[in-house]
């Protein structure tokens, strides 16, 4: 395929034998709206078909290019820059077409129709009015060569939306920002500004063409976006998503059109027209006498089928995958959007929608972390990582930070294994890149808890000395619990099983009780080996020391099972106990700083992010984002108790006392073979044949 310039009033093509050079759009978005504007073309293009276009060399400056040396050709070549903007037209109309005031209006209507998806309006749709306020760049070019330059600056207007009771919207592009959007709540006019990764830069995300057949999707460049006819927008409905939805069979759906409506003469089969478009259908209608219409399941928005949004919507809201719901929906026969419709629709819809709500929360959390900081309050938070397959073949990991006062998951960063050298050096590395965020806005972070990586633990005792580093209890003991374990499964040390419990809730207590002391938290913890010989009072260093629990009884000491001084199974306890590792990591346990919300996260996340199914990675990050803001809506909402039918509490029925043993139940013991009926040893032995009998029995 020849590519032709895109600027308007250039015909140079790009072929084979022409030494011209073409340029592709730059991957940067902020640089290629620059391009767009500097161009004409509309922001609201579909990323495929900008990747498509072409711009020539005689649009940018000499001063656009650098050299640099190719080494296999030995010489050096000239290399367009990645700040270049094309600014150098050649003729009259070519100017104009780029900086005069009515072709900017197409990008005006696009960028208001965009508006009505992602920002609240007034329910009647306002009236534009054409004032003077616009105002687009002056051209200014150079008359001393033959090519006239002409430095082309991002368009900017102010476009008013006149109603009586509805605010008014003013909009704004500026030459290397997004778009700006001020939505007044009252007569001061408040201001939302719409970052670059905002919700009108839809047509950058990168997702599967759709498919030529496939007239379910409408992107939004294309003509039929407008709002026209019976098209209407969710905001100005009066149901929307909110409106109640059934399903209905095709036949009983056939029999409303039995008859014109204008004339009431008979319809058959000839008569009427079905149109199918993912879960719609529309049915025209013609009787004899010359009256048509038409009738719809469901209302337009912007030319695309409105269920077709909200059930696309539906699946990635709620965590499922189109995959589960097309099963469901195969087995009952129910019309729903093509694959290839889904993913253009979560691309270009929901995923910039997600992004744009999740920015929000996440700088009103940041904001209050600032603020906290500025009134000189230190910042405590705690760090996991979730890989999203066990084992070392993981392709993502999800490293998260939570505030340990609210318990709020303040950000997240979604590592691939191709960023790392490893699946290993993921978790590292997302850690570093949360904290340096945290850091970097000036958030004054004094405890970070996270568990005992060694990488972590190097970077932090090496790039963060300032920073107070603490292990979190619960993966210290899984460590003690998978040792012990360990030595347990020997046959010298089976005496030992009966206490891993208890030592792991001792490693537990002595890191809550010690109260930021060191010392105290070793004395405490390497007690057990006293309390696990039956000694409850010992002497160290001339002081006397005796266990925390009430004394025990002559028959409760006699009845439990100690273990001896010097036996197999205490020596394992003691290897483990007095690790030189494990006592030097007790520093960093005394603050008691542990991470349990941060794994009931991680298992809320299983509902939107599965392990074993893969997903790409934008699609991944933004089912991450929904995890993270339903994680803080919802952590610290009061639920009621589940009660039983009587009216009474699920678990805490005080009519069941657990040590009362005629609560308990108790399987009785079966024997082996329970089908046979056991013979007796008496009748086995007299029938029984052996070649070492008596000899009195053998004659």
């Amino acid at each position: 395929m020849v590519n032709t310039c895109v600027a308007k009033g250039c015909e140079n093509k790009q072929k084979t034998y022409s030494s011209t050079m073409f340029h592709r759009f730059p991957k940067s978005v902020e640089q290629r709206r620059l391009w767009l504007a500097a161009l004409g073309i509309p922001p609201t293009t579909p990323e495929m078909k900008i990747n498509q276009y072409r711009v020539c060399e005689e649009h940018f400056k000499r001063e656009d290019y650098e050299e640099k040396m190719q080494y296999a050709l030995k010489k050096k070549v000239l290399r367009l820059k990645k700040t270049a903007v094309p600014s150098v037209f050649d003729t009259e109309a070519e100017r104009s077409a780029s900086s005069m005031p009515g072709d900017l209006s197409d990008v005006q209507e696009e960028v208001e129709e965009s508006i009505h998806l992602f920002v609240d309006l007034p329910q009647s749709t306002p009236q534009k009015s054409r004032t003077s306020d616009f105002k687009a760049p002056l051209p200014s070019h150079s008359t001393a060569t033959r090519k006239k330059s002409l430095s082309v600056l991002a368009p900017s207007w102010t476009q008013q939306l006149d109603t009586a009771s509805s605010p008014m919207v003013t909009a704004v592009c500026s030459p290397r920002r997004g778009l700006t959007f001020a939505e007044p709540q009252d007569a001061s006019q408040a201001e939302m500004d719409i970052s670059a990764s905002s919700a009108f830069d839809i047509s950058m995300t990168s997702e599967p063409a759709a498919e030529p057949a496939d007239t379910s999707f409408v992107p939004l460049s294309t003509p039929s976006s407008s709002t026209t006819g019976s098209s209407t927008n969710l905001s100005d409905q009066a149901g929307g998503w909110r409106e109640r939805k059934w399903i209905v069979n095709e036949s009983k759906l056939i029999e409303l059109f039995q008859r014109c409506a204008s004339c009431g003469a008979p319809l058959c089969n000839l008569n009427r027209h079905k149109k199918i478009v993912g879960s719609q259908i529309t049915i025209k209608c013609e009787c004899d006498n010359g009256h048509t219409g038409e009738w719809q399941s469901c209302p337009d928005t912007r030319g695309m089928p409105e269920n077709n949004l909200l059930a696309s919507a539906a699946t990635l809201f709620t965590g499922a995958t189109y995959t589960d719901i097309a099963d469901w929906a195969g087995l009952l026969n129910l019309q729903l959007p093509h694959n290839t419709t889904y993913n253009n629709i979560q691309s270009s819809y929901l995923i910039p929608t997600i992004e744009e709500t999740y920015k929000k929360q996440e700088n009103a959390i940041r904001a209050r972390l600032i603020c906290q900081t500025l009134d000189g309050e230190d910042l405590h938070i705690c760090g996991d990582g979730r890989s999203d397959s066990p084992g070392h073949s993981a392709k993502y990991t999800t490293y998260s930070f939570m505030d340990d006062t609210t318990k709020q998951i303040v950000l997240f960063d979604l590592i691939q294994v191709t960023q790392a050298k490893s699946s290993v050096a993921m978790e590292p590395m997302g850690f570093k890149k949360g904290l340096d965020k945290l850091l970097n806005d000036g958030i004054a972070v004094k405890v970070v808890t996270t568990d005992r990586h060694p990488s972590i633990r190097k970077m932090m005792r090496e790039e963060y000395p300032d920073v107070i580093h603490q292990f979190d209890p619960w993966h210290v003991t899984k460590g003690i619990k998978k040792k012990l374990v360990v030595a347990a499964n020997r046959s010298t040390c089976k005496d030992l099983a009966p206490w891993i419990r208890s030592v792991t809730n001792h490693m537990w207590w002595s890191s809550s009780s010690c109260k930021g002391d060191t010392k105290e938290l070793q004395r405490r913890w390497t007690s057990i080996l006293h309390h696990i010989r039956g000694v409850h009072r010992w002497e160290e260093d001339g002081t006397e020391y005796r266990c925390f629990h009430d004394d025990l009884s002559a028959d409760e000491q006699r009845m439990k099972k100690w273990l001896k001084h010097g036996s197999p199974a205490y020596t394992a306890l003691y290897e483990v106990v007095m690790d030189t590792r494990l006592l030097k990591d007790l520093n960093h346990m005394t603050l008691f700083k542990h991470t349990g919300q941060l794994e009931v996260f991680h298992n809320s996340l299983l509902k939107y992010c599965p392990k074993r199914l893969h997903f790409p990675y934008p699609s991944m990050q933004a089912r991450t984002m929904l995890a993270v803001m339903d994680h803080n809506e919802n952590h610290d909402k009061s639920r009621q108790q589940a009660t039983t039918v009587a009216g009474k509490n699920q678990k805490l029925d005080p009519s069941v006392k657990y040590k009362d043993p005629s609560s308990h139940v108790q399987v009785p013991q079966l024997a082996a073979n329970i089908g046979v009926l056991k013979p007796s040893k008496e009748d086995i032995r007299e029938g029984h044949t052996s070649r070492f009998r008596a000899k009195d029995q053998r004659q």
